[in-house]
This record gives structure tokens, C-alpha cells and sequence, in this order.
């Protein structure tokens, strides 16, 4: 049995930062309550839905998260993963949850109360309407309860290490924007788009005439920060705040103002934990409880009354007055996770993986970045997945206009898209220059780069002799392919890599057949997925392929990982070829292609850390 305490912490992994810093301050929290027990936290995104991993895990802490069931799915992912919990006899606490309203007739509300009501859930501790929870959704009168505060409020200890607060700040106006549309999902439809570019506007005016300097600020969201940028442009003045890349990012931007005023709660949240005075908008009943609760209700201005006027007045006041903890504000978060830590966090008899995961798990698009981006092929995304443990990459390369070989998904609008370029709305989509390129980054954040750098990133890791490097063309002509082999082979010889570990994965026999001709040293993964093909003809289409792969004496054929058979496998062995499958977005499926032989095993979601740590 392993001697390591394993606790699965499922937290919600999007692009708003808020729901990261609540993650981050229950991580900090909860290794604190486990000590002095040897313990491995680890971050499970609520939405993968890979409830296969309970399995190999101690127990489960929900680090935040909302009971409600509209426009979002929370009313799925909490039950699925209680469910699974209860069956493997996994005790199951939910901390600082939030709690909307309950409806007998839903049937996603009806599923979060009957799995709250199971044996394994042992205690729920909630940051808002707790009086909702225990009169309509809790029944299990066994199950502990407790009214907290936001886990937020602990950032200052949380990230006391990354965090320089100076004592003697100049007057600054951190503005907090949020997507265009977020007032009216929430029902707020007279809080539309010019509605807030004239409130945001007069604001700023008001600060300018006062010769107050600001600055806006967004959580993170790609879609705060569109809008961020529009409410500049039509302000007239760029004055902002890079997008934070992580929680104690966000922290720190939020930290060098004297005073807040923002639409996003986290936001308000932030501010109060690090003493800040803040104004906040009533765009959910969460920020209305928020408000009563700190004792600052008049600093949360409701929808209707929402004007320049109220919120320049609002902020002088709270400048004014300051900000000031409750002393008691820190204590009920930390004190419910300890109760659960104490009483129910126990080893147990679980299953147990002894699987070399680096030598096969394959960093598709250079590897997701922390369970929530993907398909970048970035500097950053390579530097993280080799941070945390792949030693093999698949990248994905494409021409530009202009002929220069660059690492892109595709030219594709979903690609445009990502990037937030014009093409995402065009009929045509076509290749952009590399200059336009360069200028785009992927969510807002992260870099796009050439295959030359990427080279470069490569020679310079420690690993380097270890990386494997797959090579992804998708389809393109016979010209602009042929241009590409010119441009990949002249970088690598420029940088000095070889071509030994270097793999093509083609789609097309003409182009296996040029690189034969032309570059006989390199690797060759030959890529058949055919998604219109019955059951009956795929075992004779694979076996079709492994003989033309003998044939052209190729070593590695992909395929879907949900075509493996025996029959499959046993054909391999006869043929003398490797299968690299599909990428995996299930834990279990990585383990099962692993097991199965495969050689590589591509996978988005959880690293080679990750799972090395959640199964050994």
C-alpha cells in the first residue's frame, strides 16, 4: 500500500482566472489542514469529466463550484463525480461551494440533491445562501455543514511568497471589465454593450478631470479582455494591464491598486483580502451576499441604480472609509477543511499503475497548458509539457503565405479564432504572412512561433537527446508540401538536429512516396482514419494499411485508439508495425493504449506528471 495520502481536488479549469485563485487558495488551505500527513493534491478539472481517476485517489474535496442548473453544467459534473465516490466508498467534501436556487421540477437540480444526499459525502461548507441548501437540497442530517467565507480571502498568505505589496502606493484605479454580455446572461439585459461603454467612459472621464490615474484590468478571460479593449478604443486612451496568465498574476496586477472598481466578483474578493477598497456591480445575487457579508453592502450597486453618478460616489466613499477585514473572515473556510482532513483523509486500498508514462505519452499541438488550452503549438505550451514530463511532441506545421514554415493547428476558422484574427469571420480562409502572424497569440496569451524557433527551444533544453519530435502536414498540395520538406530539412541542418528522431506523420501515399524518393532518413507515421467506414470493414481497412506500411517498409501506423482489437494487435506483430493512436482525453484510455502497446499515446488534458502521480 502506498504510504502517500491522495486527495483529488476538483476545481473548475476556465479562462477566468476568479475560479483559479478560489482554486489556489483551497490547495493552499488544504495542505495546510492535512499536515503533518505526506499527501498528493491534485487538480482535476471539473469539466473533463474523467471519473475513471477516483479509483487511485483517497478522497475528493470540491474546491468551490455552484449548485445551480442553468448556463452551466455543474448539475452534471458534481453529480457524476458523487456518484462515482459513493460506488468506490471515497469520502467527499464540497468547500466553499455556491448555492442558487432549487427546482423540483429540474431534473439537474433533483441529480445535485440526490447526490448530496449520499453516505459519502461527508460535509459541505458553503460562501453564500447555506439557509437554500440545508431547507432544499440537504436531507442526510449525518452530513457536516458550515457557513465560510471565500476561500479568496486568504491570498495574501496564499501567494505571500510571489507577492511584493508596497506600503507607500500611489493613488492608482484598478477598472475590472468582464465580457459584453455578462449582465445579460445573468437577465440584466438593460446593461448592454453601450450602456457600458458609456458607464466605463464617463468613469474614466470623471478620474481624468480629477487627474486620478487608473488603469483596467480583466480576470483573464479572452472575452474580458475583447471587451476590455473596445471599452479603450472608445474611451480614447490605452491604459491597461497585461491579461494575467495564472491566479497569483491576477493577484499581483490587482495588488498595485490604491482602489477598485470591477464587474467580475473575484475581482471584489481580491481587493478585500488585500485591504483594498473596492466597488462592485449586483449582476448575480452571489455579489449582493458578498456585499452583506464584509459588511460593505453599499459598495455593490444593484442593476438599476447602476450610473456614473452612484459609482463615483460609491468608490469615494469606500476610498475614504478603506478596507478592513473581519477577523473572523479567514477562520471558517480553513476550520471546515481541517474538520475533514482530521476525520475522514485516510489511505485505502487502491489500484495502483507501474507504467513508464514518459517513454509513450505524446504532447499533441506541443502539449495543453494547465487542463485548459489547447492547440497552440507554443513556446509555452513546449516549455510547460516539458516541465512536466514529455519527452515526445507532435507539432503541427504549415506554410505561410510568404513560404516560411510555422507551427499552426491549421488554417482553419476555429485556428482564426483562437488567435482573435479578422479571418475567423471570413468565407474564404486562407494562410496570413508571417509577419501577421507573429502579431496574433493564441487566448490573448500565448505566442505563435515558427518552426525554426521551435528547433531552437528544442537544442536548448536539457532533454534534447531524449525529445522525440512528430511532424503533422494534415493535407496539403503536392506544391506547398513539396516547398515544406525544403523548409523543415533546412532548419533542421541549420540547428543541427537530426533526423533520427524526427517523425512525418503523412495522410497521403503521394506524399509518403516523395519523401521516400527525396528524404529517405526520416521516420514515417502513416496516418489512415477513415470516420465513414463501418465496424465490419475496419479490421480489413488497418490490415490493407499495415501491408502497404510493409510494403514501403514504414514502421508506425496512427489509427483511432477506439479501433484496437486483439485481432489488431496481433496483425502488428505479424507485419512488424507500431501503432501511434488518436489522442486520448480520458486517464484510463492512456493507461489502456499504454497496456496495449501503443507508441505513442497522444494526450490534451493531464500530463505525464499528473498521471504519473495520481497512479504510481
Amino acid at each position: 500500500m502506498s504510504d502517500i495520502l491522495k486527495i483529488l481536488m476538483v476545481q473548475t479549469s476556465n479562462m477566468n482566472l476568479g475560479d483559479t485563485i478560489l482554486a489556489d487558495n483551497d490547495y493552499y488551505l488544504l495542505k495546510k489542514a492535512l499536515h503533518p500527513k505526506k499527501c498528493d493534491i491534485l487538480r482535476y478539472s471539473i469539466s473533463s469529466r474523467d471519473v475513471g481517476q477516483l479509483k487511485y485517489v483517497d478522497a475528493v474535496v470540491f474546491a468551490g463550484g455552484i449548485l445551480k442548473c442553468t448556463n452551466e453544467k455543474f448539475h452534471i459534473y458534481i453529480p457524476e463525480i458523487i456518484n462515482e465516490a459513493n460506488r468506490l466508498n471515497i469520502p467527499v467534501f464540497l468547500s466553499a461551494i455556491g448555492v442558487e436556487k432549487f427546482y423540483e421540477d429540474n431534473e439537474g437540480s433533483v441529480a445535485l440533491k440526490q447526490a448530496l444526499n449520499l453516505p459519502c459525502v461527508k460535509g459541505i461548507s458553503v460562501r453564500d445562501d447555506i439557509d437554500t441548501l440545508k431547507r432544499d437540497y440537504l436531507e442526510n442530517t449525518q452530513t457536516r455543514t458550515y457557513c465560510v467565507y471565500d476561500p479568496a480571502v486568504w491570498c495574501k498568505d496564499t501567494y505571500k511568497k510571489e507577492l511584493k505589496i508596497s506600503k507607500n502606493k500611489k493613488e492608482l484605479v484598478g477598472i475590472g471589465i468582464a465580457r459584453e454580455r455578462l449582465f445579460a446572461d445573468y437577465g440584466n439585459k438593460q446593461i448592454d454593450r453601450q450602456f457600458q461603454l458609456d458607464l466605463f467612459k464617463g468613469i474614466i472621464d470623471e478620474l481624468n478631470r480629477r487627474k486620478i490615474e487608473w488603469k483596467v484590468f480583466t480576470n483573464g478571460d479572452p472575452n474580458d479582455e475583447i471587451f476590455a479593449k473596445e471599452v479603450l478604443e472608445y474611451v480614447g486612451e490605452y491604459k491597461k494591464l497585461d491579461a494575467p496568465l495564472s491566479g497569483v498574476a491576477l493577484v499581483r496586477n490587482i495588488s498595485e491598486f490604491s482602489s477598485v472598481i470591477a464587474v467580475r466578483m473575484h475581482s471584489n474578493i481580491i481587493s478585500y483580502a488585500l485591504n483594498i477598497p473596492s466597488v462592485g456591480f449586483i449582476w448575480n445575487q452571489k455579489l449582493r451576499f458578498w456585499g452583506k457579508k464584509i459588511g460593505y453592502e453599499e459598495r455593490f450597486i444593484e442593476c438599476e441604480n447602476i450610473s456614473v453618478q452612484n459609482v463615483i460616489s460609491a468608490w469615494e466613499d469606500a476610498v475614504e472609509k478603506g478596507c478592513t477585514l473581519k477577523p473572523e473572515c479567514k477562520n471558517g473556510v480553513y476550520d471546515a477543511l481541517k474538520d475533514f482532513a482530521d476525520n475522514f483523509c485516510f489511505i485505502r486500498e487502491k489500484e495502483r499503475e507501474n507504467l513508464s508514462f514518459s517513454k509513450t505519452m505524446l504532447a499533441p499541438a506541443l502539449g495543453g497548458i494547465d487542463t485548459r488550452y489547447k492547440n497552440t503549438n507554443s513556446p509555452q505550451a513546449f516549455k510547460y509539457s516539458l516541465k512536466y514530463g514529455y519527452k515526445n511532441f507532435q507539432a503541427d506545421i504549415r506554410l505561410t503565405s510568404d513560404n516560411v514554415a510555422v507551427c499552426v493547428n491549421r488554417w482553419h476558422k476555429d485556428t482564426f479564432k483562437l488567435l482573435n484574427h479578422p479571418m475567423a469571420n471570413s468565407e474564404k480562409v486562407t494562410s496570413i504572412k508571417l509577419s501577421e502572424f507573429e502579431n496574433c497569440k493564441y487566448y490573448n496569451r500565448f505566442d505563435t512561433m515558427t518552426f525554426d524557433t521551435l528547433l531552437k527551444l528544442a537544442r536548448n533544453s536539457l532533454n534534447f537527446n531524449k525529445i522525440k519530435l512528430v511532424l503533422s502536414f494534415g493535407r496539403p498540395s503536392k506544391k506547398v508540401f513539396e516547398k515544406l520538406m525544403s523548409k523543415i530539412t533546412y532548419a533542421l541542418k541549420r540547428n543541427l538536429v537530426s533526423t533520427k528522431n524526427i517523425y512525418l506523420r503523412l495522410e497521403s501515399k503521394q506524399d509518403i512516396e516523395y519523401v521516400k524518393a527525396n528524404y529517405p532518413k526520416f521516420n514515417i507515421i502513416y496516418h489512415t482514419v477513415d470516420n465513414h467506414i463501418s465496424k465490419e470493414e475496419t479490421l480489413s481497412t488497418l490490415e490493407n494499411a499495415l501491408k502497404y506500411c510493409k510494403e514501403q517498409s514504414i514502421k508506425y501506423l496512427y489509427m483511432n485508439h477506439k479501433e484496437y482489437t486483439k485481432e489488431f494487435d496481433k496483425l502488428c506483430k505479424e507485419y512488424g508495425v507500431h501503432y501511434y493512436c488518436s489522442a486520448c482525453t480520458m486517464t484510463q484510455t492512456v493507461i489502456e493504449s499504454i497496456k496495449n502497446g501503443a507508441y505513442f499515446v497522444p494526450s490534451h488534458y493531464y500530463d505525464v506528471d499528473y498521471i504519473t502521480r495520481l497512479t504510481r
